[in-house]
């Protein structure tokens, strides 16, 4: 652990740093929705995550709708579960208020967000491990936002009272905000930003869909709207991505990803990918297996076979350690 995150200007860019001011990289997984796989929450896999993989961050994505916490409130009792390993573990822990259907923040099923990041921030006072991410992904899914700047301001706007609260009763936590446009439009947020100096704004992409860009002029591709924020003052953080479709099928596409994370390593943005799960997909770190007979606590060792991994997972670890990736063989 490298203490209090915070967001300073180094070389003139908005930076995510340590609590002594520099620079500093998160790399890490996300869990796939808590209500659907909440095995993941268990000592042996955040010792893997932390000490074979190498991760410094797990996010915790605990879906609202979607049977998730608006009418199974007991998921809550996994973030933190979560929360409590990830500190043991010596890992950062995002705390994901999972905004995905329906798209707008302020939707009547998202109400009980206030109380939700009052709670756990009074159960873990000004927690240096903790990162409030306060709406995963603004969409157009009805009720939704707009990708535009209307939008962004209902994402701001939603925003804004939760992040006042939280530095009135004295978090001085890292907040991460998503965009319009399913969390790509960072540039929005540049052009009209929270005044809050532990703001981030998070981008985010998968490499089968997503491509890259040299530059910061087209507001219709996702890496040209992160240069573009970065440019115009803000810092950007990876909250999600993978290495399939948007739909977490076909490839994976590892190519693309080796670009988008050169990308991320020349600009210190710190990134998290999608996801732990068994499921049957290809962005899933893990092989798939029967219903029931998931393996995702690891076992007394603490590490996963390479063959429990799936291309991505084993991809991703290399990733996450700073070495080379090199496939396994799967015809043995």
């Amino acid at each position: 652990m490298a203490g209090k995150l915070q967001v300073l200007k180094k070389s003139g860019v908005m930076t995510l740093c340590d609590e002594t001011g520099n620079p500093i990289q998160l790399r890490g997984m996300s869990t796939h929705g808590l209500q659907w796989y909440p095995e993941i929450i268990n000592n042996n896999a955040f010792a893997a995550l932390s000490k074979d993989w190498g991760a410094n961050v797990i996010r915790l994505a605990m879906y609202v709708g979607e049977n998730g916490y608006a009418t199974n409130p007991s998921v809550k009792e996994k973030v933190i579960e979560g929360i409590k390993l990830a500190r043991a573990n010596d890992m950062y822990v995002i705390v994901d208020w999972h905004v995905h259907f329906p798209g707008d923040p302020n939707a009547k099923i998202y109400g009980g967000a206030m109380d939700f990041f009052k709670e756990i921030s009074t159960m873990f006072p000004n927690d240096a491990n903790i990162i409030y991410e306060l709406a995963n992904e603004p969409n157009g899914a009805d009720p939704g936002v707009t990708n535009d700047r209307a939008g962004w301001e209902k994402v701001k706007s939603y925003a804004e009272p939760i992040i006042k609260m939280l530095r009135e009763r004295g978090n001085e936590n890292l907040v991460i905000v998503g965009s319009p446009n399913w969390t790509q439009r960072p540039d929005l947020a540049a052009d009209n930003p929270i005044q809050d100096e532990n703001t981030i704004y998070s981008v985010h992409f998968y490499s089968g869909s997503h491509k890259t860009s040299p530059s910061s002029s087209d507001r219709n591709n996702v890496m040209s709207n992160v240069r573009y924020a970065l440019e115009h003052g803000v810092a950007v953080f990876a909250s999600e991505w993978g290495t399939s479709e948007a739909d977490g099928n076909n490839g994976p596409y590892l190519e693309e990803a080796d670009e988008w994370l050169s990308f991320f390593n020349e600009n210190n943005i710190s990134w998290v990918n999608w996801s732990l799960t068994t499921k049957n997909e290809t962005s899933g770190a893990f092989t798939p297996h029967e219903q029931g007979k998931t393996k995702l606590d690891p076992g007394k060792d603490q590490v996963w076979g390479p063959k429990e991994l799936s291309v991505s997972g084993e991809y991703v670890r290399a990733r996450i350690k700073g070495t080379k990736y090199e496939p396994i063989d799967r015809s043995l």
